[in-house]
Formats: structure tokens, sequence, C-alpha cells
């Protein structure tokens, strides 16, 4: 199998949630996966929640030093990591970024790696995370939130992530809210059609208990699309 970058739309679109479903419905089939967050802000006493919550989710422990490994970079202020590094007096290294996620590839054989915020957030030094993904070069799941707007943003996005190149698994959708039906079916068949790309699944609104049989499906496209692509490469 190969690798996986997750972007998102927007900040609250649900990357953290999607990462989770796809690693735990990976490791449930018998895939040596794990999540990554290559930078994460909002870290307070240095805690990773996003990769905490993903870990979790899919029931994996590991020691510190290999959590400092899956989230390397972690800043207090939640804010754009660019804004969290410059008020670390740290210097965000791309090249740094990319070798971390590639190491990671040595014990687990797919590192689902999530962005944080959308496609064009600054990294700094002229750098976005766009620039990540362009240079691991994995395929990329894009997760769109179902609310008003929502196709906009979508077709956007994946106009950006094709301009520069990438590989579009798929979307998934996920309804952070109780879905409006006439609205939410239109969002599906807008962003298919107008995207010209494969949606991979919606998640339900589910407030009480995570969906893990929501990721079935999805995880079960992915392995094809995935194994596809390593033995093309």
């Amino acid at each position: 199998m190969k690798s996986l970058f997750i972007t998102g739309t927007d900040t609250d679109a649900g990357k953290t949630f999607v990462t989770a479903g796809i690693v735990s419905g990976f490791v449930n089939q018998g895939v040596n996966a794990v999540a990554a967050k290559p930078v994460q802000t909002g870290c307070v006493n240095g805690i990773a929640e996003d990769l905490e919550f993903a870990l979790k989710t899919a029931c994996l422990s590991f020691t510190e030093p290999i959590l400092k490994e899956l989230c390397p970079l972690r800043f207090e202020p939640a804010c754009s990591p660019h804004l969290a590094a410059e008020l670390a007096d740290y210097s965000i290294s791309l090249p740094s970024m990319i070798s971390n996620l590639l190491n990671l590839q040595t014990d687990f054989e797919c590192v689902v790696a999530e962005g944080a915020g959308g496609i064009m957030v600054p990294l700094g030094n002229k750098k976005l995370m766009l620039d990540l993904m362009v240079e691991l070069v994995w395929p990329v799941v894009l997760v769109s939130s179902d609310k008003l707007g929502t196709i906009n943003h979508t077709l956007l996005s994946i106009s950006a992530l094709r301009q520069a190149g990438l590989d579009i698994a798929g979307v998934v959708i996920n309804h952070t809210s109780p879905p409006s039906s006439l609205i939410s079916k239109s969002n599906t068949v807008a962003i298919q059609e107008y995207g010209d790309v494969e949606i991979l699944g919606e998640i339900p609104f589910s407030p009480e208990a995570f969906p893990h049989q929501s990721f079935v499906s999805i995880c079960n496209k992915l392995k094809g699309i995935l194994s596809y692509e390593f033995q093309g490469n």
C-alpha cells in the first residue's frame, strides 16, 4: 500500500474525525497503519489532541518518542502554523517535515497524515501546506463539511489540488450537524458532477458514538486505490 494525506476545505471540515476513521478502519482490516500530524497548533501542555484522538479511536498506543515522531511540531497558540511558529521564534523546515513523514514509512505500511487547516495554510518561508503535499506526492483525501457554501469551497479545493498535479483519491463528505436532506443530496451530486471526483463516502452526524461502520466501505475503496498506485510506481 501507499500512504495518504488528509486535507480539508477549511479548519472545521472534520479532518481529524475522518483521519481517525480511516486509520481505525485500516487497522481493523489488518493494515499496519498509523495517524500522523506533521504540525499542530493549539497544543496545551504539549498535547497534540488531533493525533491523540486518531490513535485512541484506532486503539493504538505508542511510547513518547514515537508520539513525537508522529507529531514533531507542536505549538501552543491556536492559530495558523506560520504565526504559531513565529510566536515561538521557530522556523518550520519543509524538508524536515517531509523527511520525518517518509521515515515513518519504514515502520508502517500506511501513514495517514493530517494537515493543519486547509490546503493554502501558510507554513512560513513562503511555503504552504500545499507545498508539503506536492513534495510527498501521496494521494489526497479531501474532507468536505456538508453545509451551505461547501460546493464552492470543495470545487475550489479540488481545482487547487489538480493544478498542483496531485492525485485526489476522493472526497469524504462529513456531516458536522443534522443534515437537510434536500441540500445534502444536492451538495453531494454537485460536488461529484462539477468536480469530476469520486465521493468516497458520507459520514453521518453522530454526536454520541463514533461511526466506525461508515468507514468500512471508504477504507475498502482506498485500499484498492493505494494498492494500485503502489504497483504503478
